[in-house]
């Protein structure tokens, strides 16, 4: 019982009871900010994700032009070549 009367006083201190509630302040403000930046995190991963998905269906979109340009080209080369 000793002990629980000691733990008692030390709250009965305003001093150390308004250190508690300045950690405990900064503790719920560390654990916001900490929501915060992995909400902040997820959101670029979602962006980068849908950005990087875009920018591949472009390369596949280019690749295929550039095949299309190639054959034609060679197409045009062949009826050049056969009509000398």
């Amino acid at each position: 019982m000793n002990v629980m009367k000691k733990i008692k006083s030390m709250f009965a201190d305003k001093k150390l009871k308004l250190a508690f509630k300045a950690i405990k302040t900064d503790m719920e403000l560390i654990q916001e900010n900490h929501d915060s930046l992995k909400g902040s995190t997820n959101e670029w991963i979602v962006f980068l994700d849908q950005e990087n998905r875009q920018l591949k269906m472009r390369v596949k979109e280019l690749e295929k032009r550039l095949d299309a340009i190639q054959d034609a080209r060679e197409e045009a080369e062949l009826t050049i070549m056969r009509s000398v």
